[in-house]
């Protein structure tokens, strides 16, 4: 299967990613935009499609899409990424999809804020979780018969005003890959609690447990009780460099580095450089859009000093004061890897005729 723009790290279920020349234009196309799936899309047929919101609400409703298209539409833009990006870079045999940098994407999201729906079924009392699930499913090792995705949200960000049940993406109707023909779109959050496909809105009154959420899709962190297990949720601070690329050559001289950087719900402060792996850094300038949710291009002059070999290193800022680490946390496992990565490049000797571009 030949997809346009994406780098297919698996086909079945398809696995790709935004190309990094999509990372340097603050709007991802939609054809460039990472997917990820866990079994293969559902094919959905618009016209008996239904999204049932039902649970611990005063009134069951069944939605068709008419239905959503007439209601009051929000539109806001979000970088999506998943919680798994960049697990190729961990050491160790790490399971799960071989992610690169590129599993994460901005874009225009436009649909129905989900408050406005729990408000028409009216939410009861002592409600506590939403749980949205997608039309996908598939087998998953250990678990019989088939596992359908589904995630929850914890009330009060259900209701944010800002989580969408989406119908569009960069102004036209979602695609097949995208969650056609609705989604969830969680911004701040990573990309597996914007599950696509919806079929069903459940409000619950005690935590849920689902696979993809308790089996996968975990994290630890330490307390003042010890290592407890949560939930992965909220994205954390993280640039990548998109110029020059790791392992290239370079003609002596000034020279721009460029790349992008995202802080979850919170928008990019800074984004620092270091050519020396770490020891000084200098602060870049930030390019285009800043806004909450969203990613931010970045850009700053750099002249070696010599040629040889350098590791450059970036780092974002948010707005909050929280800094990109340095190392991988070993107790996220394979996901929230949000480390800086070093960038291997090389600066030619001023006496060589022409600098070569070589692959690590």
């Amino acid at each position: 299967m030949k997809i346009t723009g994406r780098r297919v790290i698996t086909s079945s279920p398809e696995n790709s990613e935004t190309p990094v020349e999509s990372f340097r234009t603050w709007v991802t196309p939609t054809n460039d935009f990472y997917v990820r799936n866990h079994f293969d899309s559902p094919s959905l047929n618009v016209a008996n499609w239904t999204l049932d919101i039902a649970g611990f609400v005063e009134r069951s409703l069944r939605l068709n899409r008419k239905n959503l298209d007439s209601m009051s539409q929000t539109d806001l833009f979000a970088t999506l990424e998943c919680a798994g990006n960049g697990r190729s870079f961990l050491e160790g045999d790490v399971p799960g999809v071989q992610w690169g940098i590129g599993a994460v994407g901005n874009a225009e999201w436009s649909g129905v804020p989900v408050r406005d729906l729990l408000e028409l079924a009216g939410i009861r009392e002592g409600a506590l979780e939403v749980v949205f699930e997608g039309s996908d499913s598939g087998t998953e090792g250990g678990v019989d018969g088939d596992v359908r995705f589904a995630r929850s949200l914890p009330l009060d960000m259900a209701l944010h005003p800002d989580t969408l049940v989406a119908l569009r993406m960069n102004g036209q109707v979602l695609t097949q890959e995208h969650g056609y023909p609705a989604r969830l779109v969680v911004p701040g959050w990573y990309g597996v609690a914007s599950v696509k496909w919806l079929r069903a809105i459940q409000v619950v009154n005690e935590p849920f447990r689902g696979f993809f959420q308790s089996v996968k899709y975990t994290v630890k962190r330490k307390s003042a009780r010890g290592v407890r297990e949560e939930v992965v949720g909220m994205m954390l601070p993280k640039s990548e460099i998109t110029r020059p690329r790791h392992g290239e050559c370079l003609a002596p001289g000034a020279r721009l580095v460029e790349g992008v950087a995202w802080a979850g719900a919170e928008v990019v402060a800074a984004v620092e450089l270091s050519c020396d792996g770490g020891e000084s850094w200098r602060r870049a300038e930030l390019v285009g859009p800043q806004k909450r949710y969203t990613w931010t291009n970045w850009r700053i002059e750099w002249e070696p000093t010599r040629h040889g070999e350098y590791q450059l290193l970036a780092r974002a800022i948010s707005d909050s004061g929280e800094i990109q680490p340095g190392r991988h946390n070993p107790l996220h496992g394979g996901y929230h890897i949000n480390f800086s990565r070093p960038l291997a490049v090389s600066v030619a000797d001023s006496g060589d005729k022409k600098p070569l571009v070589f692959s690590i």
